[in-house]
């Protein structure tokens, strides 16, 4: 895999916690960093769920070995120009030497 293939432009989304200034606290999710990838589609499907339809489309993303340490499995991704988020599945090694792969599922 080379480097010149990253041409993925992907934002990282984590969870945090603010006060609300009620005693409790509200979840949002901001922006924690911005990484480059190499995005392949690999599935998607329409099915039927307490009768609504719900799409699921999964992707498989290729990154930087330092860059997917940083990312957790609670975080969500936005991949640049594509409308909504994705749902980390699992991040294992890549059988290229240096990358990782992330596969994430958005629904919609």
């Amino acid at each position: 895999m080379d480097a010149g293939k990253l041409d993925t432009r992907v934002e990282v989304k984590r969870l945090t916690k603010t006060a609300d200034g009620f005693g409790g606290t509200t979840s949002t999710s901001a922006v924690n960093s911005t990484i480059w990838a190499n995005k392949k589609e690999t599935s998607g499907e329409i099915v039927q769920e307490n009768g609504k339809r719900q799409q699921y489309l999964e992707i498989e993303l290729t990154v930087r070995k330092k860059t997917a340490m940083t990312i957790l499995k609670t975080d969500l991704l936005a991949i640049s120009g594509v409308s909504g988020d994705y749902r980390i599945k699992e991040v294992y090694d890549s059988i290229h030497k240096y990358f990782s792969t992330i596969k994430a599922t958005k629904i919609g």
